[in-house]
């Protein structure tokens, strides 16, 4: 993996650590969620709309399906937050995604990791369930948010294999191929997003908006931003790496939780993130 991808990858990893901590630091996860999909897709409309060429006929069904991915990937999430708190659905989710993806990127995108390259995967996996990883809450999980969590994985991991496919048939067929991916598959994954939000939180939208907007605005700029990046890498390198290298995200999340939020790290937590560190070094090296 070169070193451009690399970096693309962490710092995409923190973006989405930060935004992250914006939903989690929030007064209402499902307005802030809501707000950021929202923004996030009317921005993507008015730039897609005024300053990018359109997708080509063959590309929308690329276009709308990942949109759709991304979208139930949000809805798992919120409902498996809405059933279950960080200890008990981060690990599974965020764990299980990169072991889907290395068992499935060979036979549906054509990656096939080196040896070398899965072990780097394997390690960065270990250690981002055991950074996240509460086993005391993890067992009074009931079986709803377990097997929303897993969902959640799932969509994970299908979105990011539909889109390593995709970016690398749409991209080199249009001038500015990645943010015309970008921006299209956020418009169609803000629709049902919204929708969404307007079903469970109706009578708060417009007091929500009125004072919190400004957030919703910038983290929908920092997630756009952020899986731009990915976009570029999966381009680039194999989807599984790729995958894998954006957990460090969670040794991000849990910075970002001690210093913004005043969370604990605890000394338990250390050689976790130092294994995460191990993993992501050796992709920088892994062919």
């Amino acid at each position: 993996m070169s070193t451009i991808v690399v970096l693309a990858v962490l710092l995409a990893a923190l973006l989405h650590a930060s935004w992250n901590a914006l939903v989690k630091g929030g007064s209402d996860r499902w307005m802030t969620s809501g707000m950021i999909g929202g923004f996030g897709g009317i921005g993507a409309l008015i730039v897609a709309l005024a300053f990018l060429p359109l997708p080509l006929s063959h590309h929308w069904p690329w276009l709308i399906g990942s949109g759709a991915l991304h979208a139930l990937y949000f809805i798992f999430l919120v409902n498996a937050y809405a059933h279950g708190d960080l200890g008990k659905v981060y690990p599974i989710a965020r764990g299980s995604a990169p072991l889907i993806i290395v068992a499935l990127s060979a036979p549906l995108v054509g990656d096939i990791p080196s040896l070398s390259e899965l072990i780097a995967v394997l390690v960065i996996v270990a250690g981002v369930v055991a950074l996240s990883l509460e086993p005391a809450k993890l067992a009074s999980a009931n079986a709803r948010t377990l097997v929303l969590a897993l969902l959640t994985g799932a969509c994970i991991a299908a979105y990011s294999l539909f889109d390593a496919v995709g970016i690398r048939k749409v991209g080199p067929e249009v001038g500015n191929g990645t943010l015309v991916y970008l921006t299209w598959i956020m418009v169609f994954a803000s629709i049902p997003i919204m929708a969404a939000t307007y079903i469970v939180r109706r009578g708060h939208i417009i007091s929500h908006l009125r004072a919190h907007a400004l957030t919703g605005i910038g983290g929908a700029f920092i997630a756009l931003t952020s899986y731009g990046l990915v976009l570029f890498a999966f381009a680039n390198a194999s989807v599984a790496s790729v995958a894998a290298l954006r957990e460090t995200g969670v040794v991000f999340a849990a910075l970002i939780g001690v210093v913004v939020l005043g969370e604990k790290f605890g000394k338990k937590r250390i050689p976790a993130a130092i294994l995460v560190a191990c993993g992501a070094s050796a992709l920088k090296f892994a062919g």
